[in-house]
This record gives C-alpha cells, sequence and structure tokens, in this order.
C-alpha cells in the first residue's frame, strides 16, 4: 500500500463563479408560465452574478444585457422582468462570455432555485424549486 496525497480539489474556471455564489438568469416572460408548471426543466443561455449592479431595475435590465435582439419578449418599457437564481456550483461549467456575462450549457434546476419578480425596488420570492416541482411563495396567488 503507497501514500499518496489526496487529489486536489477542482477549481472554477479563471473568470467563473466559484461555488456557492449567488447566479440569477433573467427568464423571457413566455417561459415564465412553462418553468412554474414543470414545462421547463433546465437553464442555459446567458447567466449573470446575483449582484450584477445592471440586474437592479427594469428601466435599466433591457439595454444593458441587449434584450433587444430580434424576436426578444423584452421591451424597454417593461415594468417587470422574472429571474431563476441558485447558487453556482462547479459542475455546472460556466464560460466567461465577455463584459460580465456567463454562458452555460443546458443543466437541470439546482434544487433550491427561486423564481424571482423584479419591480423597480423591489425583488420578490414568486416560487422555490424543490426537485421536483415550484413551490408557490407565500403570499403569491
Amino acid at each position: 500500500m503507497t501514500d499518496s496525497a489526496p487529489p486536489a480539489p477542482a477549481t472554477p474556471a479563471p473568470g467563473t463563479p466559484v461555488p456557492g455564489t449567488p447566479m440569477r438568469k433573467v427568464v423571457p416572460p413566455r417561459l415564465v408560465g412553462p418553468y412554474l408548471t414543470g414545462q421547463r426543466d433546465v437553464l442555459a443561455g446567458y447567466v449573470y452574478l446575483a449582484a450584477d449592479p445592471r440586474l437592479e431595475n427594469p428601466a435599466a435590465v433591457f439595454g444593458a444585457l441587449r434584450l433587444g435582439f430580434d424576436g426578444s419578449d423584452f421591451t424597454p418599457d417593461m415594468d417587470e422582468y422574472y429571474t431563476i437564481c441558485w447558487p453556482a456550483r462547479l459542475c455546472d461549467g460556466y464560460r466567461a462570455a465577455g463584459d460580465g456575462e456567463l454562458f452555460v450549457n443546458p443543466i437541470p434546476i439546482p434544487v433550491g432555485a427561486a423564481m424571482r419578480r423584479v419591480r423597480t425596488g423591489s425583488d420578490d420570492i414568486v416560487a422555490e424549486y424543490d426537485g421536483l416541482s415550484w413551490v408557490q411563495a407565500a403570499g403569491e396567488a
């Protein structure tokens, strides 16, 4: 039997979040219902650090995240938008995509993720994901 050092823990790629970092994915309005009813169960595409100041209010998010692309559901005068928030995991495979953006290939929605509604001056939890379904937050209709 030989003594050997345990393998070094995996580390995130440069420019990507460390495990536990709060993350956010802006959700197109047409996908909020499919997420909350279980018709959609993956996250993919551009994601952001939850602390990104560009995500603080609807008036700023449209321009800051360049959401006016062809076919976009977002409008410059939207008064609210939705995000899914979760703690980053090493297994998610984030890639730096420039200008504070990260990109992730499809991953299952992490247990404990939260669907949030963001309005100017408020950021409220609508539902939380328990691994099987979204559980509506108290006070949500």
